[in-house]
């Protein structure tokens, strides 16, 4: 096949993301078309202000032995590291319009999205919870995010909503619709032939048996048996703190949590930084490191690439 062609956005410009992508091109040569969705005189500026290395001309960033084409946008900002400006914010944006629209027009084959600020985006009247939710207004589908190793995929059943709110959201039909999506993301995106699915329980120990609440019992359990009946290899509910406490994770090639922290405190633990964000249940590839911006670490802090470098070889993958 051709080589894939990847575009990358540029994030918050004064947080960690493009040191990360610097670091990431340091390492072994990547087998595919990089481009980076960014006005060349950010970029430039950039890589002054964190003194990034490479050289760069108008059309391309040539950094350890990796050439990156630019997709010029039409915002500019300035470089101010470590500290979140509405201008850098709108230049976020402007990013991952370009890169997101022309991934869905097929002149990239996949995107990957470097870290913002949800907060800073907000204050320029930006309208949603995450690059998640973006993603899902450009593209068909009904997003799902799968946060993810190459041994380990967490998917989450709800995503940016408060705790108080998860309850009432766990319905048959969003349970149904989850282990569909990461069924076909499993089979379509990973490869994998038969997959076996852990759906995991709402309340601790599974609700014993409804003294700690009825979800598990009166509608997680039914669903579960409803979707093996339909050919589903998935089981549970899993009570979440002894399933990754005693390695039942590794038995199964996908988890469906109930909500955010349950599924990505443990998935993060396990990745030591080398995490990767996937968006499936969408016509086009979308992957991501799994962390912040991290601004009081965007000048001088230690910083590790693992998951930038990851997120680009998962895309090549899922691409493949």
């Amino acid at each position: 096949m051709t080589m894939p062609r990847i575009i990358i956005t540029s994030g918050d410009i004064n947080g960690i993301g493009l040191r990360c992508l610097a670091g990431a091109l340091q390492g072994p040569q990547i087998d595919a078309q990089l481009c980076l969705a960014i006005a060349p005189e950010v970029l430039r500026d950039a890589i002054i202000a964190y003194g990034l290395p490479g050289s760069l001309t108008s059309t391309a960033w040539s950094i350890g032995g990796h050439v990156v084409h630019l997709h010029t946008i039409d915002a500019t900002c300035s470089v101010t590291p470590g500290v979140p400006s509405d201008d850098a914010s709108l230049h976020a944006v402007a990013s991952l319009d370009a890169a997101i629209t022309a991934t869905v027009n097929k002149t990239y084959d996949a995107v990957v999205t470097l870290p913002i600020s949800k907060n800073a985006l907000a204050r320029v009247g930006w309208t949603y919870p995450g690059q998640t939710e973006m993603l899902g207004a450009y593209s068909s589908g009904t997003p799902l995010m799968v946060l993810c190793t190459y041994e380990v995929r967490v998917a989450l059943a709800t995503v940016h909503v408060p705790l108080q709110d998860v309850s009432a959201m766990i319905t048959p039909a969003l349970l149904e619709q989850r282990i569909e999506q990461l069924t076909d993301h499993l089979r379509n995106r990973c490869g994998v032939v038969a997959p076996s699915i852990a759906v995991l329980a709402l309340n601790p120990h599974a609700g014993d048996n409804g003294v700690i609440g009825y979800e598990d019992d009166r509608v997680i359990a039914p669903t579960i048996e409803h979707m093996r009946t339909a050919g589903h290899n998935v089981s549970g509910p899993h009570p979440a703190d002894g399933f990754f406490a005693f390695g039942a994770y590794k038995k199964y090639d996908g988890i469906l949590a109930m909500y955010h922290d349950q599924g990505l405190i443990p998935l993060k633990l396990l990745a030591q930084g080398a995490g990767v964000n996937v968006t499936a249940g969408l016509t086009i590839i979308r992957t991501s490191p799994d962390h912040g911006t991290a601004y009081d670490l965007a000048v001088n802090g230690e910083i590790d690439a693992a998951s930038t470098r990851m997120s680009i070889d998962m895309a090549i993958s899922m691409i493949r």
